[in-house]
């Protein structure tokens, strides 16, 4: 099925298996680039969806990594269909065998749950690989992300709250220091489900809490700044 991304002029092919969901949305509204960005990786790409929102707001080259080949066809497909070969790119492999340096950005939505029970309930393994860190923890995302940023350089993930602590810690692990962060609630009286981060290579400590973002006002009620986000 051939759809046009949310809040962009932007088109895309997915399916069920190969979709993308409001965290991509949130993480691309979140994510600034600098003009004088070279470089950005989007590790664990997926469809490519998120270096589509972010060739919007760049003319540097991206370069997304997927592991699952599947998907990683999909987004060189997408890639295509929007007329960016030019800039654009996917490497289909696991994000820890790929050799790039001083990138200006890494990215990523990546998978928030251990691997555990909960693994066992997705049947597939392709969607598994994508919600559980079955071939990507968190501290090989931080390692990676690490190794290929350049001293100065910016990383961008959306995860959840439960994991902060542990996010920090490894974060911090590989001279990665937590610049912005902002807290996503279902509700005005909901605990936050989600947290975007904001990450600088060998960045001074001090880290500036956005308000929070609140999505709905009421059942199926954007609210004012969702409701933005949605538009077309």
């Amino acid at each position: 099925m051939i759809r046009k991304l949310i809040g962009s002029n932007r088109i895309i092919e997915q399916y069920h298996k190969i979709a993308f969901n409001l965290d991509t949305v949130l993480l691309a509204n979140f994510i600034h680039i600098k003009k004088s960005a070279k470089a950005v990786v989007d590790i664990g790409t997926g469809n490519g969806v998120l270096m589509l929102y972010i060739a919007d707001q760049t003319k540097a080259n991206i370069i997304g990594v997927e592991i699952q080949e599947e998907r990683a066809d999909l987004a060189k497909k997408n890639i295509t269909l929007n007329s960016l070969d030019n800039r654009l790119s996917v490497i289909t492999d696991d994000i820890k065998n790929v050799e790039l340096k001083g990138v200006d950005y890494v990215v990523c939505n990546p998978p928030f749950f251990k691997v555990g029970e909960l693994t066992r309930k997705h049947v597939d393994p392709a969607i598994a690989m994508a919600r559980h860190e079955v071939t990507l923890t968190f501290e090989d995302l931080a390692k990676s992300a690490s190794k290929m940023l350049k001293h100065g350089g910016i990383c961008y993930i959306i995860h959840r709250p439960d994991r902060i602590g542990e996010i920090t810690a490894i974060l911090d692990q590989y001279d990665l220091t937590i610049k912005r962060m902002r807290f996503v609630h279902p509700y005005v009286d909901r605990r936050a489900n989600h947290v975007l981060i904001e990450a600088k290579k060998y960045g001074e400590h001090g880290t500036i809490l956005e308000k929070p973002f609140i999505l709905y006002k009421a059942k199926n009620e954007y609210t004012d700044e969702l409701k933005v986000l949605m538009e077309d």
